[in-house]
C-alpha cells in the first residue's frame, strides 16, 4: 500500500474519548488512529489512568476496591497521574504538531468522582489549572445497563461498575456542555460511529491545516 505523504499541522490536536465502559472507546480510537495514519498524520494514542506509578495505584484500586483508600485520596491520585501525563506525554506531543488520541481525561474524573459527591465544576477547574482542554471531546453515549452487558461479554466488571453508580455517572456526563463536545450514539455499528466521528475530526483538521499553510506562506 502506498504510504501517504506526511501532513503538517500548525499546532497539535488533542482529541478525547469519554463515556461509560462498554461504549466502544477503545475500538473507535483504534479505527481513528488507523485512518489518521493512512492520511499521513503523526498520531499518539494515550489512556488514563496511565501505566505510571500513580496510574498503577488507580488500576489496583479498580481491581481490588477502595478498602482503606478514601475518595479524596483517590481524587488526588487522578490529579497526580494526569499531571504526569500532561507534562511527559500530552504537551510534548502537541508541541511537535502531533494528534493525541486520549482514552479518558478529566471529564471522566468529573463524572465518576462527581457521582461520589464531589463538585464536577471544582474538579474541572482543578484540572484545567495544568491540563489543556481538548480540541474535540467525543462522548460516546450508551445506556448504563447496555454498557454493563457489553462489559460482561468480554471481562468481569471492576469494583466501580455497578448499575446505580453508573447511572449517576451517566447523568453527570449528560449535563456536560462544552463548545468542543460532540455526542455520539454508541449503540450504532462501529463503522457508523466512526463515520460520525470522522466528520468532526476532518473539519477540525482542515482548520488547523489551513493555519499551517498560511504560516508557511507568511
Amino acid at each position: 500500500m502506498r504510504q501517504s505523504r506526511k501532513r503538517g499541522l500548525s499546532q497539535g490536536v488533542l482529541i478525547v474519548f469519554e463515556g461509560l465502559d462498554g461504549a466502544g472507546k477503545t475500538t473507535q480510537i483504534r479505527l481513528l488512529a488507523a485512518r489518521l495514519g493512512q492520511e499521513g498524520y503523526d498520531v499518539l494514542c494515550l489512556k488514563e489512568p496511565t501505566d505510571g506509578p500513580w496510574g498503577q495505584k488507580l488500576r489496583q484500586l479498580l481491581q481490588e476496591g477502595r478498602q482503606q483508600v478514601t475518595p479524596s485520596t483517590e481524587l488526588d491520585w487522578f490529579l497526580q497521574d494526569r499531571r504526569e501525563d500532561v507534562e511527559q506525554n500530552i504537551c510534548p506531543a502537541l508541541a511537535h504538531g502531533h494528534i493525541v488520541l486520549l482514552d479518558r481525561y478529566y471529564f471522566s474524573t468529573m463524572a465518576y468522582q462527581g457521582a461520589l459527591g464531589y463538585d464536577p465544576d471544582d474538579i474541572r477547574q482543578s484540572n484545567e489549572a495544568f491540563a489543556p482542554p481538548p480540541h474535540l471531546l467525543f462522548l460516546l453515549e450508551i445506556a448504563p445497563a447496555q454498557g454493563l452487558q457489553r462489559v460482561h461479554q468480554h471481562r468481569l466488571p471492576d469494583n466501580f461498575e455497578r448499575l446505580d453508580y453508573l447511572q449517576r455517572v451517566a447523568a453527570i456526563f449528560a449535563e456536560m456542555d462544552f463548545p468542543y463536545l460532540r455526542r455520539i450514539r454508541a449503540e450504532e455499528a462501529p463503522e457508523v460511529v466512526q463515520a460520525h466521528i470522522w466528520q468532526h475530526v476532518s473539519a477540525v483538521l482542515a482548520q488547523v491545516s489551513a493555519g499551517f499553510e498560511d504560516s508557511n506562506r507568511g
